[in-house]
């Protein structure tokens, strides 16, 4: 807050109760503009987000249950050698995730939307 602004220096005026002040000590009323109401989602559209984003979930916990089964009965490779593999997946993902929504969003308009031709 800059001085001046909605603090009073040197007076109580702020921490008595106006009806204990005397006249020439009260503050002078600021007329304050009614806040907006934030608009919040309905329980409705979050279930219907919820809904849509369950099919990915659904798929990636299915796919990394079977590929582990898969590595460890089928393939026949190590316990520990098949979870750095789905490791190094989860890894890689955590890292070019955010860089190529980064490029996306920090690229300029074409005509088919913003979208880099790489």
């Amino acid at each position: 807050m800059a001085k001046g602004e909605g603090a009073e220096s040197g007076s109580a005026a702020g921490l008595l109760p106006t009806s204990i002040l005397q006249a020439s000590e009260r503050p002078a009323q600021v007329k304050k503009e009614p806040k907006k109401k934030k608009q919040q989602l309905s329980v409705c559209n979050k279930l219907c987000y919820a809904v849509g984003g369950a099919p990915y979930q659904v798929t990636g916990c299915a796919l990394g249950f079977f590929l582990q089964i898969y590595l460890l009965d089928v393939a026949q490779v190590g316990p520990f050698s098949a979870s750095i593999i789905l490791f190094v997946g989860r890894a890689w993902d955590a890292i070019t995730d955010p860089l190529v929504g980064f490029c996306i969003s920090k690229s300029s308009w074409t005509c088919l939307g913003r979208l880099m031709p790489w």
